[in-house]
Order: C-alpha cells, then structure tokens, then sequence
C-alpha cells in the first residue's frame, strides 16, 4: 500500500486527480443534462413568477377556477394514452409480436410512469423495448423497431396537424413579430426531423445500401438494419395506416385536455384556437431544453397566446401547468401497473410459434 501511495506521488498531484476525475466522468455525464435542463426550468419560471402582476392575476384566476375542467382534462390525458397503446398494439402484431392489449397498455403506462423518472420520451421508450426483449427474446430487432414505428405515426399525426394549423391560420401567425419567429422555428425543427427522415429512409435502397457497405464497412450493419423498417413498415400499409389514424385521434384528445385546462381558468378561447397553438408547442417542447418541458412550454404558452389571442400571460401560463398537471397525474398511475408486470406474458399465439 505504501509503494503505491509512493508511486502515486512521483506522478505528482496533477496526475492523480486526473486519473480520479476520469474515472468520475463517466457518473457525472449522464446527470449533466437533467441538471442543466432544471436549471433552465427554474430560470424560466423565476423569470415569469417575477413579475408581481403576473403572482396576482395568477392567485385570482386559481380562487375563481373551475377544478371540474381539470379532471376532463385528466381524462382526455388518459385517453389519449390508451389510444397510443392500441396504436402501439396494431404496430406490434404488424411485426409479428403477438402481444395482448391489455398487456401492450400495461407496458405503455409503465413506460409513461417511467418517462417522468427518466426525462424525456426516450426514457419510456426504452422501458417498453427492454420488456418486449424478454417476452420476445429472438425478436430483439422486431421490439425495437416496433417501438421506432410507433414513433413515427405519431410524427406523421402532428405534421398533419401542423400542416393543418398553417393552411388555416398562416395570416394570423404572420401577423406579430414573435409570433413569427416562434411558428418559423417550429416548421424548420418539423422540417429538418422529416429531411432526416427522408435520408434515413434512402439507407432501405438496395443500390445506396450497396455503396454505403464498400466505403463504411464497420458502420454499415448497423444502419442498414435500421433502414430495414421502412421496408417491413411498406409490407404491412394497412397496419400502418391505422396507427397513424389512432395517432391522429390521441393527439387530438391530447389538444382536447388543454382546451379543458383553459376552460377550468376562465379563458374565452375557442377549441379552434388551442388546436391550432399545440402543434407548434408540441414542436418545439421536443427539444431538450428544459425538464420535462417546464418553463418552455409555459413561455411559449404566453408568447403565442398573447401574440395571436390576446390572453393574459397569468392565464397562459395557468393553462400550459393544468393541462401538464394532467398528464403528469396520469404517468403516475402507470405506478399501478407495475406489481403485474411480470405475470404479463406473450399470448397462446407466441407460444405455438416457440
């Protein structure tokens, strides 16, 4: 022991610590992000609780709130999930993973308990491909890619939301300054995920797949395989068509329960109006900015509300936290799930096919 504590000094104190903090690198990393994208958050939300107008108006629409609206709001946030996992459950029989419905709801309302623990939809993401891997262990890339299918439905459903929002109110979101600046910038984020969608579906051609194995021999297995779910997405349209329908349907109720949260603080906003703001919302709140969205979403929230609209940012920011709020209470009962999870198996169908 003494010898080493002698060889470690000879090295000096500068390399020792380096040898600690590299060794502790790996540790901080994955805390990096969450502690950054909270910080963000509080920044924000002290930014707008600052103001002592916005405290004042905030605390009268809360006394003067309707609650009732709040607990349609919770609904229409379950709703929406139970639509998702039959979306997911369609998928999954269209890649040959015969799970039950019940079952594909339990999973998703793990994962969604899960994505509040772990920031970011990625974190339910991976809860639900890690228990496809062990009920389908000789299906590991058919789990994964069931989960990257489901995925893009859902991105299908809000650009045709998006798409829709623009025809309808593109001389209102041209109108203001900020207004414009945040609708430009959520149509060129849509914009760039779609162009490199479309690049990661080129790697699915026979001839670029041919050339991409010549010049990057280590790299190309693995995007190969991955551009092989478009293909197996092509081989089934009907299946594909019906999860982007139940898409479109979930991220309507989703929209659904922020028009309730409006209606719970007294806001005269039509339904017309909150569906046309959340695609851009939504847009932009994918960005990893701030945990869990707070903060961003409420900032947008006044920003274009108050651009387009004319609410009160009191109102705007009680809206963007009710119709969170609700959601968030939903991800939690996706605790219930969890004492059943491991009596869930594959069905009878499965089994024969073992």
């Amino acid at each position: 022991m003494r010898k080493r504590i002698r060889a470690g000094k000879s090295f000096g104190c500068r390399a020792a610590c380096s040898v600690v903090r590299h060794r502790r690198a790996p540790h901080m990393k994955k805390y990096l992000l969450p502690i950054l994208q909270a910080a963000v958050t509080v920044y924000i939300f002290a930014r707008l609780f600052g103001d002592a107008e916005l405290r004042q108006n905030a605390a009268r629409a809360l006394a003067a709130a309707d609650f009732t609206w709040l607990v349609g709001a919770a609904c229409a946030a379950a709703l929406s999930e139970i639509l998702c996992a039959t979306r997911w459950w369609v998928i999954l029989h269209a890649f040959g993973l015969p799970l039950r419905w019940r079952d594909a709801v339990a999973f998703s309302a793990i994962g969604l308990f899960y994505s509040l623990g772990l920031p970011g939809s990625a974190g339910g993401d991976a809860v639900r491909t890690m228990y496809l891997m062990r009920l389908f262990p000789e299906k590991k890339m058919a789990s994964a890619f069931s989960v990257l299918a489901d995925r893009l439905c859902g991105l299908v459903a809000l650009v045709v939301f998006m798409t829709a929002s623009l025809a309808w109110n593109h001389e209102i979101f041209l109108s203001g300054e900020m207004g414009r600046v945040i609708v430009l910038s959520a149509t060129s984020l849509l914009g760039g995920a779609l162009l490199l969608l479309g690049l990661w579906w080129t790697t699915s051609i026979p001839a670029l797949g041919d050339f991409v194995r010549r010049r990057h021999p280590r790299f190309s297995p693995h995007l190969l395989e991955s551009g092989a779910i478009f293909q197996q997405m092509a081989q089934q349209p009907r299946a594909v068509a019906t999860g982007c329908l139940l898409a479109t349907i979930a991220l309507a109720a989703h929209f659904l329960g922020y028009y309730f949260s409006s209606r719970a603080f007294g806001s005269p906003l039509q339904i017309g109006s909150i569906f046309s703001i959340m695609p851009i919302v939504d847009t932009l709140t994918m960005l990893p900015v701030a945990l869990y969205g707070l903060g961003l979403r409420e900032a947008l929230f006044n920003a274009v509300l108050g651009a387009f609209f004319g609410t009160p940012s009191a109102t705007a920011t009680l809206i963007s936290l009710g119709g969170f709020a609700a959601q968030a209470v939903v991800a939690l009962c996706g605790v219930l799930f969890l004492p059943f999870v491991k009596f869930l198996g594959p069905t009878s169908e499965a089994r024969r096919q073992k």
